[in-house]
């Protein structure tokens, strides 16, 4: 063999080593990589199978509406459920009559959060009717009057409403539509002359009834068309204390 040819074939030799220096490095790095991009595929495969409900690596949470203090006289419109918490999956601590009067303290305007006959606790704000600070309640079962003016109450009177069973005056929060003095009111049956006159419900309102010699508890079992019988003297204070558009109260 001749000298160089032999010179050629070291030439090759050490090229090839040299390619192959090279490329096994390459080799092993790229398999490297691709271990570890295996291994994360499955790290994130175990992660989406964790919790079922999470999807795209994304969880929601319901916001809450933060409450804040809201200090009114308020009724409820039906049979309602005062709860310890404001959900409807807590206990119910009692069960709110239909139109009875309650506190309220703060709200969210989703829930109210109330005081009512020593207890504290949340009722549904769909259920609830605003009375303001100045307002008449009427208790049938007491046949008594409280008049409140600026959260203050200023009068408690002894009343006669409808005749039970028969002309019963009606439950609800109702408001004074009109304020009148000296006139008559006619019915089946009757006509009256009254010094105050103050309609809220249809043709049932407040005003004296000077025919009466008495107004005690029972008197109502034989009671009015549907108003509200009082005594002179404390019509004319609810009379001077209250406006159209005053809200009156009556429950049982």
């Amino acid at each position: 063999m001749k000298k160089s040819d032999e010179k050629m074939k070291i030439k090759n030799k050490r090229f090839i080593s040299l390619i192959l220096s090279v490329s096994l490095p390459l080799s092993f790095a790229s398999c490297t990589v691709l271990d570890k991009t295996l291994k994360t595929t499955k790290e994130d495969t175990s992660v989406c199978n964790y919790d079922d409900e999470t999807t795209n690596f994304e969880t929601t949470t319901k916001e809450e509406t933060p409450f804040y203090v809201d200090d009114e006289n308020i009724c409820v419109t039906t049979n309602v459920n005062l709860r310890d918490d404001y959900n409807l999956n807590s206990e119910v601590i009692t069960v709110i009559d239909e139109y009875d009067k309650l506190k309220r303290i703060k709200t969210n305007d989703e829930w109210d959060y109330v005081y009512y006959e020593g207890n504290y606790g949340y009722v549904s704000s769909k259920y609830v009717e605003e009375l303001g600070d100045n307002f008449v309640e009427v208790d049938i079962s007491d046949q008594n009057l409280y008049l409140y003016v600026d959260d203050e109450l200023i009068l408690t009177a002894d009343v006669v409403t409808g005749k039970k069973d028969k002309y019963d005056t009606r439950i609800g929060c109702h408001s004074i539509y009109s304020k009148e003095k000296e006139r008559y009111l006619k019915g089946d049956g009757y006509k009256v002359y009254v010094n105050y006159w103050l309609p809220f419900d249809k043709g049932q309102g407040l005003h004296d009834a000077s025919w009466r010699t008495s107004f005690n508890k029972d008197d109502y079992l034989n009671g009015s068309h549907g108003c509200v019988n009082m005594k002179k003297e404390d019509v004319k204070v609810v009379y001077d204390n209250v406006s159209v558009g005053t809200k009156v109260l009556v429950h049982k």
